[in-house]
């Protein structure tokens, strides 16, 4: 069995070493309009300001009149004693029921009313949907569009969040290159960081990558310094192995703590989980599925604490239309492919496991994990945590 840490481990050291550092989550909160509060994590309960509707309000479009008045219909009722009005519209004094437009036919002599109403028809009372006071969305809640709405009806225009975490994203390799750049056939085109930098967006942060740094250590450990200063969260790409090239390990330990050298976990295994100062930084490892799964197990939780929100992923089950090897000595992230099968039940294909294979990851809906041991066998029912909303 390895001695590495599982995942589970490694995040109680590293959260621990980042405790011990000082660190703290969640980040403060900051106000901001509603209508630019969509996919921000609220930082407090929200109650409603205001009751909707505020007042009384048609249901339909007809007039307002009297219930008493239209008994007996079909009826006349003269001018004084009915109002027009539309949808939406406050109900006037003095009545209480909505005679429906096409109930209904108005001329000189006043409205005929072709049925009968009791009292309340097509009235909303004030509160109908939100009473004033009631709470509308509770902390830790990612707003939807859906919820800006309701928070502007219930008289908001501003709302308390959580500030969105800075991630710095710092690439490192003389073989690098950034997307756009001059080839040669020795140069490798730098798909991890804009990928990491994607996952973080998506996660709500603000990302940004840092220029790339060539494999000499003085000048790596000036790019973490000045990331570690400005950043939530700095992820390190690549160098996290034992190469002649790779600095991170040493440069880290120069600047800070290396809580976790190395996890059980394929791929990804050889990820550094540190703190320099107060703030967290991962060693990423170089191989592109190695990274995104990196990300998703250590960067993706860690982003949810910050922000106060729960950070375990959506699941479902599926039956596993292949095997999914395992390893006595680590956990298994696999990515998985959906697809429909018979009786309404879903189905997934596992997917290249090679650490370099991003075209998998690119079709993959989601992934499961393979406990240490054999694996598991095709036919399978097992959970799948979603990569992608379906």
């Amino acid at each position: 069995m390895s001695a590495e840490p599982t995942p589970r481990e490694a995040r109680i050291r590293w959260l621990a070493a980042l405790a011990e550092a000082g660190w703290l989550a969640p980040l403060a909160a900051e106000a901001v309009g509603v209508a630019d509060a969509a996919g921000r994590i609220l930082a407090a309960d929200v109650a409603a300001a205001r009751a909707v509707p505020p007042v009384r309000v048609a249901a339909m479009d007809g007039i307002a009149v009297r219930a008493a008045d239209t008994s007996g219909a079909p009826t006349l009722i003269a001018g004084s004693d009915f109002a027009p009005l539309d949808t939406g519209a406050p109900i006037p004094d003095g009545f209480d029921a909505v005679v429906r437009r096409e109930q209904v036919a108005i001329d000189g002599a006043g409205a005929h009313v072709a049925v009968a109403v009791v009292a309340g028809a097509d009235v909303r009372p004030p509160g109908e949907d939100v009473p004033v006071g009631e709470i509308l969305l509770q902390s830790g809640h990612a707003l939807s569009p859906f919820d800006v709405g309701l928070l502007a009806a219930a008289g908001h225009t501003t709302v308390e969040v959580r500030r969105r975490p800075r991630v710095a994203v710092i690439p490192t390799g003389d073989e690098l290159r950034s997307p756009g750049e001059p080839l040669e056939a020795h140069h490798t085109i730098d798909s991890n960081c804009p990928m990491l930098a994607a996952q973080a967006a998506a996660d709500g942060a603000v990302p940004t990558i840092h220029p790339r740094i060539p494999d000499d250590p003085h000048r790596l450990g000036e790019e973490v310094m000045r990331a570690v200063l400005q950043n939530d969260l700095v992820l390190l790409v690549a160098g996290s192995s034992r190469g002649r090239r790779d600095h991170s390990r040493n440069v880290l330990a120069e600047l800070g703590d290396i809580a976790v050298d190395g996890v059980a976990v394929r791929p990804g295994h050889p990820v550094l989980l540190a703190v320099v100062g107060t703030t967290p930084v991962i060693g990423v490892p170089g191989y592109p599925v190695s990274a995104a799964f990196t990300y998703e197990l250590f960067a993706h939780p860690l982003l949810c604490d910050l922000v106060g929100r729960p950070a375990e992923r959506s699941s479902v089950a599926v039956v596993l239309d292949g095997d999914a090897g395992g390893r006595d000595d680590s956990e298994c992230m696999v990515a998985v492919r959906f697809a429909a099968g018979a009786e309404h039940q879903l189905h997934a294909t596992p997917l290249s496991r090679r650490a370099a294979a991003l075209h998998s990851l690119a079709q993959a809906d989601g992934y499961i994990v393979v406990p240490p041991g054999p694996g598991i066998a095709a036919g399978t029912t097992v959970p799948a945590f979603l990569l992608r909303d379906r």
